[in-house]
């Protein structure tokens, strides 16, 4: 039995030497790894090579300052803006939506502009930028039906009183006025002889301030009331961070494919204001009045697509970049437009908002210039 107890230990005391013995060489191993990949990197440092070496436009002599320009062509959309149902023949109300369509706003092209300006730091190739973007856009659509049809109100709020069935002529119009002012901090290098990366990080300040008016007249059955005119304003501005990517493909001679994707989260307020009046036969009377106000966090993407060339010139000392290409921003829950639907007084102040998120798309031609 002793000698059976003796055996066992001497067993567990070498296996437990070998084991220390292999871990204390795993051990050495990545030591001498890692020791190996300091040196190595201290190597590089040594001889000056950086490890993501800065792809920026780099002029000689020059005070390190760029301007971009751009031209921008825009269009934009929002859902939940349809402002009138037509109805397919003068039905009562138990069958009015049967066969019915919804009439929608047809959006504009515009011209807006965005211009930016910029430093190129001397620590590390890191870039610092400010940008202001600028558009304004704009969208209509009227309609008029004959004796056989009607026009019925979306944004309307209508007392229970009311004699009038549906409206056979509808105007709308709808403007949007936006501004985003970035500024940002970020880094261009290379990840291989053709490609490079630009993080950058930094903040968003915006305004966007939109305006809907909706007209209807020609009220059947005729009555004192001819009609009804409605204006609705939904104003937001907000501050918040910026951030994102753009990368750059070369395809020799100068050109290359350039791509841009960024998120932005903003704090801020929503302004709303809506009013409705009655239009009568000599007068108006006042039905909606309201105005509300609250704070709330809002996204925001960009995307951006399109083709790049760039060339220096006068020995080095100056560079000029042109490129073309498709951007398509998104903000989201933009559309805070109040649909009162409320009939009675106890429900009266019954509304509906958050009918959408903005959309903009379009074409950018831009320029830039280092010296």
């Amino acid at each position: 039995m002793k000698k059976h107890t003796m055996g066992t230990s001497l067993l567990i005391a070498l296996s437990y030497t070998c084991m220390s013995a292999l871990h204390a060489d795993v051990s050495d191993a990545q030591m001498r790894s890692l020791e190996n990949r300091v040196n190595a990197l201290e190597q590089k440092k040594s001889t000056g090579n950086a490890l993501n070496p800065s792809g920026r436009p780099q002029v000689r002599d020059g005070a390190d300052l760029f301007i971009n320009i751009d031209w921008l062509i825009w269009q934009a959309h929002e859902n939940g803006l349809g402002y009138a149902v037509k109805t397919s023949s003068s039905q009562t109300v138990t069958n009015a939506l049967y066969r019915s369509s919804e009439r929608n706003l047809s959006f504009d092209w515009d011209c807006g502009f965005r211009f930016g300006f910029g430093w190129n730091t001397p620590r590390d190739g890191w870039d610092l930028s400010a940008t202001w973007t600028w558009f304004h856009n704009k969208a209509h659509d009227d309609i008029t039906v004959g004796s056989t049809k009607m026009l019925l109100p979306v944004f309307s709020y209508e007392p229970s009183n009311t004699t009038i069935n549906g409206f056979r002529s509808a105007d709308a119009k709808w403007w949007l006025k936006l501004n985003l002012i970035d500024l940002d901090l970020g880094r261009e290098f290379f990840v291989s002889k053709w490609m490079t990366l630009r993080p950058f990080i930094g903040l968003r300040t915006g305004w966007i301030y939109q305006t809907n008016k909706v007209t209807f007249g020609k009220a059947t059955p005729s009555s004192s009331q001819t009609g009804i005119y409605m204006k609705d304003k939904n104003n937001y501005w907000g501050l918040g961070l910026h951030s994102g990517l753009d990368s750059e493909w070369g395809l020799g001679a100068g050109f290359s494919v350039f791509a841009k994707a960024a998120a932005s989260l903003l704090y801020g307020f929503f302004q709303i204001d809506s009013y409705e009046t009655q239009l009568l036969s000599s007068s108006r009377n006042d039905t909606v009045n309201n105005k509300d106000s609250f704070r709330v966090d809002r996204a925001m993407t960009d995307l951006a697509l399109g083709l790049r060339w760039d060339t220096m010139l006068s020995d080095d000392r100056f560079h000029i970049g042109l490129q073309a290409g498709w951007e398509h921003l998104m903000f989201f829950g933009q559309n805070q437009f109040k649909r009162f639907y409320g009939m009675a007084l106890s429900n009266a102040g019954a509304f509906v908002a958050n009918q959408g998120d903005l959309t903009i798309q379009g074409w950018t031609l831009s320029g830039r210039f280092d010296f």
